[in-house]
């Protein structure tokens, strides 16, 4: 697993006197750059990306403080939060890491430990990346920090339904056993702290839904107390934040199921229409073209009878292949199998359909679970690459297309690319909204409509690169939570 500290392989790790030996580049920001370099040293090499990233993200932070030495101070804090709060979004990060962090935060700022163990406590807590996982995810790594930095040996979390208190999360033996129950029933209905008597005591941090105590953070906490009360009261707001946006998301679910049944309701009668209508206009007019050969065939003469039977099967192939054309785009408008049939295997089949139909070499790649999403997540994954596909046949020129599709704790993310011949974004997609051909656009629109993000590269030579990333928010998991 990915960590701050190296494999045990024999290598030597950093002393302190090492340490100091370590130069860190000129640029004013000392001590941001002497834990950059200590980390550096001793991590993984697995973890140096998530230390690049931070580090980068960190001298923003110094630049925008002033570039002072409390600027510095304030840069150093950023990037070790940063990097902790990378690991434990991927899930990689342990108690060893956490200690690491401490220790090299306390040194390079000259500090003691408790002081560093706090802050970056408060960093963890205020992080906008927990923010945007999963809520009980985020509100796992939440708990599980108060274990990894020593101040807690168990933790949970308890919701108020009515007039019963139910655990979300239990961290840790004991952790949802009935006194840690009293604790949280009797913290949410003092709407204070309660200590049990102990060399450990039992302590709870409220949870408050626009000021309203909604749950409770309950702790089995080392001494003293009072800094753990601390450390819960932390916890406790940034799990507020949590609370509020679900609570937020849950007002906004209904207008989003009505904007997505809408949508796919016009697709399904656009798929009707078609059946209905240009589909057998398109049969009725292949049974015109062949009464016309058969009617007119007799009066022609012999030297042209040869050339004249290839044109009318030369029309009538063109009909059949529009009349397939046609008849595949109704059956694509129907939604309903997208959200009853596993994501997986629909989108496996789309890619196979195109490169038979196209002859363009089609790879798709899905890491992750794809099923664990909502409905109108699914059906825009699914658009979005039934759209792109269209494009790619239609304009590209392309021989290969590469579809990776990962299922993050945090996003759905999706990046289509193809080697085509490449067009400026600018220009092609003024002309589109001109002729009324929007399928990018509206991928975009559908995008952001459910809060993601979107972006298309491309220049004349191509490759061509489409991306677009769903905050990752799963049905279950937004329920749980009212």
């Amino acid at each position: 697993m990915p960590s701050l500290v190296r494999a045990q392989d024999g290598t030597a790790r950093t002393t302190s006197t090492d340490r100091s030996a370590l130069s860190a580049p000129s640029n004013g920001a000392a001590r941001l750059e002497t834990a950059h370099h200590l980390l550096l040293s001793e991590a993984d090499p697995r973890v140096h990306l998530f230390l690049r990233t931070a580090h980068r993200w960190a001298l923003v932070a110094f630049e925008g403080a002033g570039k002072t030495e409390a600027a510095d101070r304030l840069a150093a804090g950023t990037y070790v939060g940063s990097v902790i709060v990378s690991l434990a979004a991927e899930g990689e990060l342990d108690t060893a890491d956490v200690k690491v962090a401490v220790e090299t935060l306390a040194e390079v700022r000259g500090e003691p430990l408790d002081a560093a163990r706090f802050d970056l406590h408060r960093t963890i807590c205020s992080s906008p990346v927990l923010h945007e996982l999963p809520p009980l995810v985020a509100s796992e790594i939440q708990l599980r920090f108060l274990l990894q930095l020593g101040i807690a040996t168990e933790a949970s979390l308890w919701r108020q339904d009515g007039g019963n208190i139910e655990p979300l999360l239990t961290l840790g033996n004991g952790a949802g056993s009935r006194r840690a129950r009293a604790t949280a029933k009797a913290a949410l209905r003092r709407g204070s702290t309660l200590s049990l008597l102990g060399p450990r005591t039992l302590r709870a941090g409220l949870v408050r839904r626009f000021r309203t105590p909604v749950a409770a953070v309950v702790a089995r906490v080392l001494e003293p107390v009072g800094r753990a009360d601390a450390y819960l009261a932390a916890t406790g707001a940034a799990l507020s934040t949590i609370f509020e946006r679900e609570l937020l998301l849950e007002r906004s679910t209904e207008r989003e199921q009505m904007l997505v049944r809408s949508s796919e309701q016009r697709l399904m009668r656009v798929g009707f229409d078609l059946h209905d209508g240009p589909i057998q206009d398109v049969l009725a007019l292949g049974a015109e073209i062949t009464l016309m050969r058969d009617q007119v065939y007799p009066f022609i003469l012999d030297s042209h009878r040869e050339r004249a039977a290839g044109r009318f099967d030369d029309m009538l192939a063109r009909v059949t292949e529009l009349d397939r054309h046609l008849r595949e785009l109704s059956r694509s408008l129907e939604s309903r199998s997208i959200v009853t049939r596993p994501l997986g295997e629909i989108l496996h089949r789309e890619a196979d359909s195109f490169a038979e139909r196209t002859g363009i070499t089609t790879r798709l790649e899905i890491r992750g679970d794809p099923e664990a999403i909502t409905s109108a997540q699914r059906i825009a994954v699914y658009r979005a690459i039934q759209e792109s596909l269209s494009n790619i046949r239609e304009h590209s020129g392309a021989s290969n297309v590469d579809i990776r599709i990962r299922m993050r704790r945090s996003a759905i993310e999706v990046r289509v690319t193809d080697d085509g011949h490449g067009f400026e974004v600018g220009r092609a997609l003024a002309r589109a909204a001109q002729r009324g051909r929007l399928g990018i656009v509206g991928i975009g629109e559908r995008v952001r409509m459910l809060g993601g993000t979107f972006e298309l590269d491309s220049a004349p030579g191509g490759p061509t690169v489409l991306t677009f990333a769903l905050p990752r928010v799963a049905p279950d998991e937004r329920l749980s939570f009212l």
